[in-house]
């Protein structure tokens, strides 16, 4: 007995011997979690595997991701989709060297992980919009054959009975038609929108009744509260905007110096401009435009334009002024001398015209005058560099002359020592680009914000081993 209690205390007393390192393990956190919490799986196991399904998944993620870059991006910050669409040149072999350093070594593999998704929205988007501008020249090409059709059998069968052609008859129809249906809501027309008038907006509306009812409505809305300046108010605007001879055709040609009014005109004073040019496009079609070809050709100066300077909701406001209540108007528009960095900038506002303005939308660089002078002839402006020595021209190549005169005094003073007194006279520039700095702020903190958020995408995708540290 006394045998057989020794050894029992002798085992009870081996397991107390362990018993207290045992006891600091248990109360230990980190040896009891593992053994605990076996059955969780680890936050990296988590991680899409390796397979073909894992990478159509992968694949659907990004071409989501990059889909909502685009689509919040393109309508009001074209240019961030496009540096994102340029980041995948940094994986070809010309440019494969910028890896070496270490902030865009990250850039480099993120932008190869996207190479594929990228290539397959760019693809798709293209495709998408290739196939709705076929299926708009289809539907004009459609409208147009039922519409020669539907002139042409009347007059098979008529051709014997009346003298009077088909289109005085169906001009005839639904030009009743729009007095009627004037004249049940009170609505008289005014004595500025005759029958030529109408059959100007019967073609821009394709002959659809109701969106030409419309259009008169918001036309005649439009003449009873907008405001156009007489003869004498546009004197002050004569050197921006003015009538100038007549092209090849016999239309009449207006001139607008658009760079010269953006780098001379205070921000509140732009919309009054917007005012002066629909202004004298009313008066020139009132008293200019011939009978035949009642059209006009527009010559726009864009010299002096600065992309931080473009004024994108002037512009738009004016050619939709135009566009809605002076239909089939325009013959050619001339985009003169602009730069090329503003001509990027004015692809967001020729987007805003209308297909048919668009084919009559003429860019013209360094070679203008050659243009000029073959559409023109001898009524090119002076200061464009044409031979014309007309009272207005002459007029304006001296205020160009004396403004080149000031400038050269500019110079001059800023050589000086005293040459800060002479800057300080002319402090207008600064304020008109003080008058721009919140909103050149604003696009700068959004394209920053978004080019951030894509770098840390590509950050994350680079480094998925970084979804551990989340908590």
């Amino acid at each position: 007995m006394s045998g057989s209690s020794d050894k029992f205390q002798t085992q009870s007393m081996a397991p107390n011997k362990s018993m207290p390192t045992k006891g600091i393990t248990a109360s230990s956190r980190g040896t009891i979690l593992p053994k605990a919490f076996n059955h969780i799986a680890p936050l990296k196991s988590l991680r899409l595997g390796q397979g073909p399904s894992s990478e159509v998944v992968w694949f659907l993620i990004k071409v989501a991701a990059l889909e909502g870059i685009r689509r919040l991006s393109t309508p009001r910050f074209p240019f961030v989709w496009r540096a994102v669409q340029a980041v995948q040149f940094l994986c070809y072999p010309p440019l494969k060297w910028i890896q070496r350093w270490a902030p865009f070594k990250i850039l480099v593999h993120g932008a190869q992980k996207l190479c594929r998704p990228l290539l397959f929205l760019s693809v798709t988007s293209a495709l998408s919009e290739l196939s709705e501008s076929d299926y708009r020249t289809n539907n004009a090409v459609d409208d147009s054959p039922t519409e020669s059709e539907s002139t042409e059998e009347p007059s098979t069968i008529d051709i014997g009975n009346s003298d009077e052609p088909l289109e005085d008859m169906t001009s005839e129809n639904w030009s009743i038609q729009l007095r009627v249906e004037l004249a049940k809501d009170g609505i008289t027309l005014p004595e500025r929108i005759n029958q030529d008038e109408l059959q100007r907006f019967y073609t821009a509306a394709n002959g659809y009744f109701p969106c030409l009812l419309a259009s008169i409505k918001k036309t005649i809305r439009w003449r009873e509260t907008y405001s156009l300046l007489s003869t004498k108010e546009l004197e002050p605007w004569s050197h921006l905007v003015f009538w100038h001879g007549f092209d090849m055709m016999h239309r009449p040609c207006l001139v607008i110096r658009l760079g010269l009014a953006c780098s001379s005109l205070l921000p509140q004073d732009r919309p009054r401009f917007a005012q002066a040019v629909v202004s004298q496009l009313d008066h020139g079609i009132l008293d200019l435009v011939n009978i035949e070809d009642p059209r006009i050709t527009v010559l726009m100066d864009c010299e002096g334009l600065s992309p931080l300077r473009f004024p994108m909701n002037m512009m738009r406001s004016c050619s939709t002024l135009v566009q809605d209540h002076f239909p089939n108007r325009l013959a050619t528009l001339f985009l003169l001398r602009l730069p090329p960095v503003v001509r990027v900038v004015a692809q967001t506002f020729i987007q805003v015209l209308k297909p048919p303005t668009r084919q009559k939308l003429r860019i013209e660089g360094e070679g203008y005058l050659k243009a000029l002078s073959e559409y023109l002839q001898q009524a090119v402006p002076a200061f464009l560099g044409g031979s014309c020595m007309c009272p207005h021209c002459r007029i304006l190549l001296g205020e160009i002359k004396q403004e080149r005169r000031e400038s050269r005094r500019a110079d001059l003073l800023r050589d000086t020592p005293d040459g800060e007194v002479g800057l300080l006279s002319h402090p207008i520039p600064e304020l008109r680009s003080n008058g721009n700095f919140e909103h050149i702020l604003r696009v700068g903190i959004v394209a920053f914000l978004i080019v951030w958020i894509f770098i840390a995408f590509l950050a994350g995708m680079n480094d998925p081993d970084s979804l551990s540290y989340l908590p």
